[in-house]
C-alpha cells in the first residue's frame, strides 16, 4: 500500500541487469536499453507461465542463481503492482540459498537490499548497497537505489551525492532525472521542473524505455504541483498515463491530484472497483465517501480487513496509508496522527509530512508534529496545499 517515490517507482517497473526488480528501492539501468534486456513481469497468462517454468527449474535446481533472480524478480514486481507484501516473502525464499550469504553476488545484493528497503529495514537495504559499491563502484543501478533510500529517510545531502555518481556512471536522462526527483523536495521545485522540460522536449532524449518516459512525465506532473501549476500537472499525469495506463503510481498520484481539486467523480472510472492494489482501493474508497456512494460502506470494510491483515503478518510498512485511512474514512483522527507520527520516524517523504500535518491538525494537536514543521522548513519544502497546512499548524 505504499506510494513509492518517483525515483523508485521506475526503478521497480525496470528491472536490470542485476537481475533483480525493484520496487519502491531504486534499481535501474546504467543505460536506458539496458533496462529492457532483462525479464520484466508484465501480469497475466504469460507471467503465470513464467513462474511456473521458474519453479520448477527450481525445484530440480535451487543453486541456479539465473533462474533464482529471474524468479524473484516477477514476485517483486508482482508485490509492487498488487501491493501484496507477501510477494516480497516470495522472493526473499527464492533467495533462500544466499540470503544469510555475508558476501553474496552483487545481483543478490542488490534484490536483498531492493526487499529490505520494501520493508523499511532501511539499515541493512544501505549496507548491501555499499557492499555491493565497494566491489563495483560504477553500478548504476546501486547509485540509483541508494540515492532512493537516502532520500526517503531523509538523508538528502547523500542522496545528492549518489545521484551525482549516477550522472557519472548512467544514461545522462537518468542522471538528470534523478537530480531533478531530488531537487524536487529540497526547495529547487522551478529549476528541476525547467530541466525535465527541456529533457522531455528534446526528440529521443529519454530513449525507447517506456519506464523512464512514464518516470520523467509523472515526475513532471508532481513538481507541477508543487509550484501550483494545476493545468500544467494534469497535463503530465495524462501524458504518463497514456504510455502506461496501468501504472499503479502514477494512478494514485492522479488520483490524489483530483481529490485535491475536489473532483471524487474523476476518480471513480480512473480506478477500477476490483483492483488488488491497495494504494488504489484507498482512493477509490475516498472518492465513494466524498460521492456518498452506495459501495462506500463496503470500501470500507474491505480496507478495514486488508489493514487487519497487514497487522496479523505483522507488516507496519504503510504505515501512511492506514493514517490516511484512519482520518479520511474512519473520522478516527487520533489513531491516525498516531500513525503518521509512527510512519514519520522511518520515512521522510512529502506525503508522509502531508499527512502528519494532517492529522495533527485533525486532532487538535499541532505539537506533535514539531519534527515535521522543523523538516518542512529545513528542506524547503514547497506545495501550495502544505504551505497552507503549514500555516494552520502554526496558527493554533
Amino acid at each position: 500500500m505504499k506510494r513509492y517515490g518517483s525515483v523508485s517507482a521506475v526503478i521497480v517497473a525496470l528491472g536490470v541487469a542485476f537481475a533483480g526488480v525493484a520496487i519502491a528501492v531504486p534499481y535501474r539501468p546504467a543505460s536506458d536499453s539496458e533496462v529492457l534486456e532483462h525479464l520484466p513481469w508484465q501480469g497475466g497468462g504469460n507471467a503465470d507461465r513464467a513462474t511456473r517454468v521458474m519453479r520448477t527449474l527450481l525445484a530440480r535446481d535451487p543453486n541456479n542463481l539465473d533462474v533464482a533472480l529471474r524468479l524473484a524478480q516477477i514476485y517483486v514486481e508482482r508485490a509492487r503492482t498488487e501491493s501484496d507484501p507477501r510477494q516480497l516473502g516470495h522472493a526473499q525464499a527464492t533467495l533462500a540459498p544466499w540470503w544469510n550469504a555475508a558476501d553474496p553476488p552483487v545481483p543478490v545484493l542488490l534484490l536483498r537490499a531492493m526487499i529490505r528497503q520494501s520493508s523499511h529495514v532501511f539499515g541493512p537495504a544501505r549496507a548491501d548497497l555499499q557492499q555491493a559499491l565497494a566491489r563495483e563502484p560504477a553500478n548504476a543501478q546501486a547509485w540509483l537505489t541508494l540515492a532512493t533510500v537516502q532520500q526517503v529517510t531523509g538523508d538528502l545531502d547523500g542522496a545528492a551525492q549518489s545521484c551525482a555518481r549516477v550522472a557519472s556512471v548512467a544514461a545522462a536522462s537518468i542522471g538528470t532525472i534523478c537530480k531533478a526527483a531530488l531537487e524536487g523536495v529540497s526547495g529547487e521545485a522551478a529549476p528541476a521542473y525547467d530541466t525535465l522540460d527541456a529533457l522531455l522536449a528534446r526528440p529521443g532524449a529519454l530513449g525507447d524505455a517506456a519506464h523512464v518516459r512514464t518516470w520523467a512525465m509523472t515526475l513532471q506532473g508532481e513538481l507541477a504541483e508543487r509550484l501550483g501549476r494545476s493545468a500544467d500537472a494534469e497535463r503530465w499525469y495524462r501524458a504518463s498515463l497514456a504510455i502506461d495506463g496501468a501504472d499503479a503510481y502514477t494512478i494514485a498520484a492522479y488520483a490524489d491530484f483530483l481529490l485535491d481539486a475536489g473532483r471524487p467523480a474523476d476518480v471513480v472510472p480512473l480506478i477500477a472497483a476490483d483492483t488488488p492494489v491497495d494504494v488504489l482501493v484507498l482512493r477509490r474508497a475516498q472518492a465513494d465517501r466524498l460521492l456518498a456512494s452506495t459501495t462506500a460502506p463496503s470500501s470500507a470494510r474491505d480496507l478495514t480487513e486488508r489493514f487487519a491483515a497487514l497487522r496479523e503478518r505483522g507488516d507496519r510498512v504503510h504505515l501512511r496509508e492506514e493514517a490516511r485511512f484512519n482520518l479520511a474514512i474512519l473520522d478516527a483522527p487520533q489513531a491516525a496522527l498516531d500513525l503518521a507520527i509512527q510512519n514519520w520516524a522511518v520515512q521522510k517523504e512529502p506525503l508522509d509530512a502531508r499527512i502528519a500535518l494532517e492529522c495533527a491538525l485533525a486532532a487538535k494537536k499541532p505539537h506533535a508534529v514539531d519534527e515535521v514543521v522543523g523538516w518542512i522548513e529545513q528542506t524547503h519544502l514547497q506545495g501550495p496545499r502544505l504551505s497552507e497546512l503549514l500555516r494552520q499548524v502554526r496558527a493554533q
